[in-house]
């Protein structure tokens, strides 16, 4: 779930999703030297290379995860109670240690190399002076946990070159803790592009939602704030627009409205170029709120999962431990990260990630609570 801030507290974000989960052994190299060896166009080596037919782009979406569960203070019904709560949720960011969780996403990365990452729950976490207990009347400064800045780190000692190409502040969240300092949640939806040959940021945009969701506790009342971090690209002399989102986790209406702002007039799907919408979108095809992805489905997207699969299960949502301690990936059971495109696009290759126990680390911990996906398309030709 994600809120935004609003009294004596500030809110950037919500807390969680729903559950998936899936393991497939393949990995996108295989698959796409498969593509390659029947005559497609593929990106084996560098995810996306221009030919004379056609080009190809590999995406990655992958929600990282804040490191704790925000809506645990939520029912407090008093301040002492929600300053405990809250502080149980800071410890469990705590030992969710994204610094080494960080070098799991930098594995996974250097696996697939994606030409285009979108980043979910991009999380940094402040924390203000000991015995400063006033909400955002003295904003958190100081940072604890960058995870922006942890990831491009990691990235970069594994020899990945990533640029930030678009980076959208969602919400904004500073809260009391019984451990006598404020603690602050600044959430955001990012787009990395990989450093290569013939692939250009020609414009970046982002914006966030107008449908958001209220909710008040017992020290202050937060909003629920939520957007979209987007690029035009250059692949040679193809054009591609990609879309990065994550919807709201706690109320159907608000996320179906927030995939109607997608799509309405004036919104970032509306362009005559290709497009490639990523994210944590909250709603399973074959789920219990499937809302938002019919929309995005009745706007002409195509699942690019079910493109290259059928109906096989996609599935990479989301660990059942809010400490990402589970010992199997037995609780990845719901199919909320998409990759979607218009037009209809040739899908040479795709694959779940996050889902393999054996990148975790030496303590157990997982990538993220989530799964993600990685396609390889064929962007179609103007």
């Amino acid at each position: 779930m994600r809120i935004a801030g609003e009294g004596s507290l500030r809110v950037h974000s919500g807390r969680r999703r729903v559950r998936g989960g899936g393991l497939r052994k393949t990995t996108l190299a295989i698959a796409v030297a498969l593509a390659a060896g029947a005559g497609v166009a593929s990106g084996a080596a560098d995810g996306a290379r221009t030919s004379q037919r056609a080009a190809t782009l590999s995406v990655m979406t992958r929600n990282i995860y804040l490191g704790g569960d925000i809506a645990k203070p939520i029912p407090a019904r008093t301040r002492e109670e929600f300053e405990a709560k809250a502080t149980e949720l800071w410890n469990v960011v705590r030992r969710t240690d994204f610094p080494t969780r960080a070098r799991l996403l930098a594995r996974e990365v250097r696996r697939h190399r994606p030409d285009v990452i979108g980043l979910q729950e991009v999380a940094l976490w402040r924390r203000g002076p000991t015995g400063v207990k006033d909400g955002s009347a003295t904003p958190a400064r100081t940072v604890v946990y960058d995870y922006l800045a942890l990831l491009l780190r990691e990235l970069a000692r594994a020899k990945l070159r990533y640029r930030v190409a678009a980076v959208q502040r969602e919400a904004d969240i500073e809260a009391p803790t019984s451990l006598g300092y404020d603690v602050r949640l600044t959430m955001r939806d990012v787009v990395l592009v990989r450093r290569r040959t013939g692939l250009r940021v020609v414009r970046k945009f982002g914006r966030n939602y107008k449908a958001r969701l209220v909710v008040p506790t017992a020290v202050g009342t937060f909003t629920a704030l939520r957007g979209y971090a987007g690029v035009d690209l250059a692949l040679g002399r193809q054009r591609v627009r990609v879309v990065n989102t994550h919807l709201e986790a706690f109320l159907d209406q608000t996320r179906v409205a927030q995939a109607q702002e997608l799509a309405a007039r004036g919104g970032p799907l509306r362009t005559s170029l290709p497009l490639i919408v990523v994210g944590d979108l909250n709603s399973d095809p074959r789920g219990d709120n499937p809302g938002a992805y019919r929309v995005l489905q009745s706007f002409g997207l195509r699942d690019t999962w079910v493109l290259r699969h059928g109906s096989k299960p996609a599935n990479s949502c989301c660990l059942a431990r809010e400490d990402l301690s589970d010992p199997t990936p037995a609780a990845f059971d719901h199919h909320i990260d998409h990759i979607l495109v218009k037009p209809r696009t040739r899908v040479l290759a795709q694959v779940v990630v996050g889902t393999d126990p054996r990148n975790r680390s030496r303590s157990g911990l997982w990538p993220s609570d989530h799964g993600g996906h990685v396609a390889v398309v064929q962007l179609p030709r103007r």
